[in-house]
């Protein structure tokens, strides 16, 4: 083991241009590799990417106008709370299409927790009284914009879409679920409407006791005052069944990709271990078997793909979100996800084991 490390060693010395050419060819591969995959989830995961991004509530929870949904901060395992929020049923219309929705109340600061994310126009001002914020599938369904009117049939009350904003929450299904319109409680109380209910976010420490924290809600406000409980786990499945398709295509693009960047890898550790004919050719007359010949290039190759890899991993943590664009965004939002961990070792170890089997089989042939 001693002979084939020396040996190593005196090689990279004396080609340190090709060995510093496998450390930056396997930091680009493990580099765009990391960036494929962020890409891939901030692609064909919009749900996470806008839940992760807005600080979305796990529980959301409609009570009663009298019920006091404060004392939910206190439940163990619960964060944050969003709200809770006064709410009211109205129907609005915007070029001959009507569609059912619940009035938030909001103010001009958007919340901390469950915070929507504006996508065109702005958040609400107290410039525009009765100025009000769609939810994006409510302003698809109402072909409705920033700076259109919204008509309320019941009384002939007008709204001025301000923006429009992206939520994690369910969305807006005619004849099924109402659409969610943010305006200032001042807007409400001007088109004659009284509130309803209260709407109010839980953030939980950790997902997975959902439904526990939706029993201990229940019994600290009462079976009596809740009317409704929906949680994150229903919206995410219903926003994953419009991504299948997108993300089989990526997939298969993907693993083309994959696919000719293992090739062009092989490729090049063929033609460097070939490039060493003659120095194979003097390690076996000096007694080197086979297997040590082998060894003797894994562990330059390894140790060369090993650094590379390290070096992307690094790369990508600390400098990728400065990236410009949605490389850069999708980046920031991946790390904040519960699959980066896992994908930022998994990716790494992969292509240092790829390029240690190459290896293998170029040096043993």
């Amino acid at each position: 083991m001693r002979a084939i490390l020396r040996w190593a060693h005196v090689d990279l010395r004396a080609h340190r241009g090709e060995a510093l050419f496998i450390v930056a060819a396997t930091t680009g591969i493990v580099a765009a590799l990391l960036l494929a995959v962020a890409l891939f989830g901030y692609a064909t995961n919009p749900w996470q990417r806008m839940f992760t991004q807005s600080h979305g509530a796990h529980v959301w929870i409609r009570t009663t106008p009298a019920a006091d949904p404060g004392r939910l901060a206190s439940l163990d395992g619960v964060e944050a709370l969003s709200g809770p929020f006064r709410t009211t049923s109205a129907t609005v219309e915007s070029r001959g299409a009507r569609a059912g929705v619940e009035l938030r109340g909001a103010d001009e600061d958007p919340p901390a927790s469950g915070r929507p994310l504006i996508t065109s126009g702005h958040w609400l001002t107290s410039d525009s009284p009765d100025g009000v914020v769609l939810e994006s599938s409510l302003a698809r369904a109402l072909l409705a914009e920033p700076g259109d009117i919204l008509t309320v049939p019941a009384n002939g009350h007008s709204l001025t879409v301000l923006g429009i904003a992206d939520s994690p929450e369910p969305r807006y299904r005619p004849g099924e679920r109402a659409g969610t319109v943010w305006a200032s409680p001042l807007a409400v109380e001007r088109m004659g409407a009284v509130w309803s209910g209260q709407l109010t976010g839980m953030v939980l420490a950790d997902p997975d006791d959902t439904d526990y924290a939706v029993q201990r809600a229940v019994t600290e406000l009462g079976a009596d005052a809740v009317r409704d409980v929906s949680d994150w786990r229903q919206a995410r499945a219903e926003a994953r069944g419009d991504t299948v398709l997108l993300g089989q295509v990526l997939v298969l693009f993907g693993l083309g990709a994959l696919i000719a960047a293992a090739l062009a890898v092989f490729g090049a550790i063929s033609t460097r271990v070939r490039g060493h004919l003659r120095d194979i050719s003097v390690l076996k007359a000096v007694g080197f078997t086979p297997g040590q010949v082998t060894r003797t290039f894994l562990v330059q190759h390894v140790a060369l793909a090993l650094l590379g890899a390290v070096l992307a991993g690094v790369l990508i943590q600390v400098l990728g979100g400065r990236i410009p664009g949605r490389p850069g965004e999708a980046v920031e939002v991946w790390q904040d996800l519960p699959g980066p961990p896992t994908a930022l070792f998994a990716v790494p170890v992969g292509a240092v084991l790829f390029i240690g089997a190459a290896t293998c089989l170029a040096a043993w042939r």
